[in-house]
């Protein structure tokens, strides 16, 4: 049985904005420390291995307003040892 613990933020940012974290977390990635995240009043540190699954989404959903439009991004790979678990919702 798969358990499921999740941490979503969601805020309107300018597209300067975006790609100011994006850049920081571009930067961080680079290097070979952890990477810390602020998800609402939540911070989480994370440490991906050298090598992670890289998956990107584009995709039109149509709601009652028109069609939403969204592009994801999503690195996955197994949690090691040293990272400690998502806080419980």
């Amino acid at each position: 049985m798969s358990e499921e613990t999740e941490l979503e933020y969601e805020q309107d940012l300018s597209r300067a904005e975006i790609a100011d974290h994006l850049e920081a977390f571009a930067e961080n990635l680079r290097g070979d420390d952890e990477i810390e995240f602020a998800v609402g009043d939540d911070t989480v540190v994370v440490n991906p291995p050298e090598t992670i699954e890289f998956e990107v989404e584009i995709e039109d959903e149509s709601d009652d307003g028109g069609v939403e439009r969204s592009i994801e991004f999503e690195l996955e790979w197994m949690r090691g040892d040293d990272e400690e678990p998502l806080p419980e919702r």
